[in-house]
């Protein structure tokens, strides 16, 4: 299946929108008044259902790796077949190809028009309530609940006059059910301390379960965490320490000077992490034992529970309950402090790896976000720190080092100041992009200004029905209302 490239807006038109994993989406140019050359194809009922009939509900084992889910959610998209088959995610549903000679994927006017995702429970029913595309990564990654359900509301034309059809497709991600846990005899607990915050980042990042790396699994090295039969829940706490010992032993009153939301430079924090065991499962029945008398079968980062004050154990009536205690260094002011300046281009990852790693505004490694290898993306920022690093902002929030990219100007794609066009004159031809495929023109408005999210992909062709002039001296094409194509290499036109 082809894969195509968008550059969507991050609320306004100067920003970068949320990009997805591995490839990114074009979107089409709205048709208006004026139409796509005349060799383009249009689509009927059965191309579509071949389209649809490619994927299939996906059940994975429980200790599957998913792929993560990069599709904006939401009504009113815009997004092509294409790019909605080569998401990680849907992809992975994917139990056929779909014929590639005259198919829905490959129609003109062929768009997603909405992509829904809910929530599934356990007895497998559909919660109502819509999920942000965060919420389906951090459920999917932390095998929350039954898993979820992504909706696909989808058009199409039968011929250039026909009003478009329109239908849904529902493909059901969930888990394999666990096979029950009749004893456990040993726990082995494991999860990540210290770790490492940027000086001024934000205390609540830390609270997101996102952020957690705990590990629980029992003497045949089964992981529970995840289990619902097993851990009904795993809780970062809202309360920082400045000590160690105040974080054992205490659960309700931090200490620690975060009042500001944010971390001080040079400070060390402790935070509680409590994992919960289900009423009754085979794993409470465990924990209540040991909180009696530690046997040396329940161990902590690979230290007996007999020998630590950390992980420490409380039988309850709900389920048993265990607490580790993380250590939080918030680092030097210096090391965290960024200029951030203005760019105007596209960065292309590598390809030494399949896919590298995005940060967040506070500099830290996302989960369950990443760039494919060799995919362009537009930036409008970029930032250096005091240690020299250096980052591109390809989406709000996310940066890719430098190293993992190569950046390039755009090939002068937004040369025009933005003055305007002016010597319009009305003509009757087609503008042909004549590049490899994979080659992608930008499109400028009637100020002679570069769209953040709109392209061409060469090769095409597209009727035009003015031409113009920019400030930069340069010829413009029209192929729809408000839509200029720049000529240059790589475009002809008769």
């Amino acid at each position: 299946m082809k894969k195509s490239i968008k550059y969507a807006g991050i609320a306004a038109a100067t920003l970068l929108a949320v990009a997805p994993v591995a490839a990114p989406v074009v979107s089409t140019v709205s048709e208006t008044t004026v139409k796509a050359a005349t060799n383009a194809t249009y689509t009927n009922a059965a191309d579509a259902n071949v389209w649809l009939n490619q994927f299939a509900d996906k059940t994975y084992a429980t200790d599957a790796k998913i792929p993560s889910f990069g599709l904006t959610v939401g009504n009113n998209q815009s997004l092509s077949a294409d790019a909605v088959a080569s998401d990680p995610l849907i992809k992975d549903a994917q139990v056929s190809t779909a014929n590639e000679n005259n198919t829905f994927a490959k129609a003109t006017d062929t768009k997603i028009t909405s992509v829904q995702v809910y929530a599934i429970d356990a007895n497998g029913n559909v919660d109502s309530s819509a999920m942000s595309q965060s919420d389906v990564n951090t459920r999917l990654a932390n095998r929350l609940g039954g898993g979820v359900q992504v909706q696909l509301g989808y058009s199409y034309k039968t011929s250039a006059d026909a009003a478009a059809a329109t239908g849904t497709k529902t493909i059901n991600f969930k888990y394999a059910k666990a096979a029950a846990t009749t004893s456990v005899t040993k726990a082995a607990a494991t999860y990540t301390t210290p770790i490492s915050v940027e000086a001024g980042s934000k205390v609540a990042n830390t609270q997101l379960q996102s952020s957690l790396n705990v590990s629980l699994k029992d003497q045949n090295g089964k992981e529970l965490v995840g289990n619902t039969d097993e851990v009904a829940s795993v809780t970062p706490s809202n309360q920082y320490f400045t000590t160690l010992k105040a974080a054992e032993v205490s659960a309700t009153k931090g200490d620690a000077d975060v009042t500001s939301g944010t971390f001080k430079a040079n400070t060390t924090y402790y935070q509680r992490i409590t994992l919960k065991a289900t009423k009754g499962s085979a794993l409470d029945t465990y924990l209540a034992a040991q909180a009696k008398t530690a046997d040396g079968s329940y161990t902590i980062n690979g230290i007996s529970y007999a020998n630590t004050n950390n992980g420490a154990i409380v039988a309850a009536t709900d389920g048993a309950t265990v607490t580790f205690v993380r250590t939080i260094n918030a680092g030097s002011t210096e090391a965290a402090g960024w200029t951030t300046t203005d760019t105007t281009g596209v960065v292309t990852t590598k390809t030494a790896h399949n896919y590298y790693t995005l940060k967040n505004d506070d500099n830290q490694t996302i989960a369950n976000r990443a760039l494919g290898a060799n995919t362009p993306w537009r930036t409008d920022k970029v930032r250096t720190n005091a240690n020299g690093e250096k980052q591109y902002r390809v989406a709000t929030g996310e940066w890719i080092d430098a190293d993992d990219v190569v950046y390039s100007n755009g090939n002068d794609n937004n040369s025009n100041n933005g003055s305007g066009l002016t010597d319009i004159k009305t003509v009757s031809g087609v503008a042909t992009l004549t590049k490899a495929k994979g080659y992608f023109m930008a499109l400028f408005n009637d100020e002679g200004k570069a769209y953040d999210n709109k392209y061409l992909g060469s090769p095409s062709a597209w009727r035009v029905d003015r031409t113009a002039k920019g400030a930069d001296g340069k010829t413009y094409y029209r192929v729809a209302t408000s839509e200029w194509l720049q000529a240059g290499e790589g475009v002809s036109f008769k």
